[in-house]
């Protein structure tokens, strides 16, 4: 079964920290994984065996607790690879998790109105496994504001898509935007990757 809205869509892609007409930098990524919709949605909470499959972002610190997944309002700290051909060089993003929402329980942190009219969500809860985040700490005080969502969409008994996306905005934005754009969208697409790898071998 096809998802029946074409993605990303044509206005361009928002989120409820970054909406559309503040959005400067747009980064996203999508792929069909063969695996249900909840263990793929598993291995994105999962944060502490990020360094068993995301080469953009092998290592996760959730801070001030001992927790192993992803939970609301929870802050952490990505380490991300941005350059491949040096793995041990990791940037540190200080982040916090804005939105989980599941079929057995669906957040309102986005309106249901926005999720009919805007395009970039997924309007039918019942089939969405969603978990979202957003900048804190250094970049933020500097000017970048962003948030990154992901929705796990059931397809089948076996198989979903994932749709990622985040936008940025502030003064920065438009820095990262001029040296990153690219490497970003392809660091996306890794992700992706990785994670169907990653599901469809579990």
């Amino acid at each position: 079964m096809a998802s029946s809205t074409a993605w990303p869509p044509h206005a361009g892609l928002s989120t409820v920290n970054v909406p559309r007409k503040d959005g400067i930098l747009p980064v996203y990524a999508s792929i069909r994984i063969n695996a249900p919709a909840q263990d793929v949605f598993a291995a994105l909470l999962n944060v502490s065996d990020y360094g068993k499959w995301n080469t953009f972002c092998p290592e996760v610190k959730i801070q001030g607790q001992d927790a192993q997944k992803l939970q609301p309002d929870i802050p952490f700290t990505f380490y991300v690879v941005m350059n491949s051909s040096k793995p041990d060089s990791k940037t540190e993003t200080g982040l916090r998790v804005s939105d989980i929402s599941t079929p057995s329980s669906p957040s309102t942190y986005v309106p249901q109105s926005t999720l009919e009219t805007d395009g970039s969500w997924t309007a039918d809860l019942q089939k969405t496994y969603r978990v979202a985040w957003k900048s804190e700490g250094g970049f933020v005080a500097k000017g970048l504001r962003s948030e990154r969502f992901h929705e796990v969409i059931v397809l089948g008994e076996n198989e979903c898509e994932v749709r990622t996306w985040e936008v940025m905005g502030g003064v920065l934005a438009h820095t990262v935007k001029w040296m990153y754009k690219q490497t970003l969208m392809d660091k996306f697409e890794l992700w992706c990757k990785d994670l169907k790898k990653y599901c469809e071998r579990a």
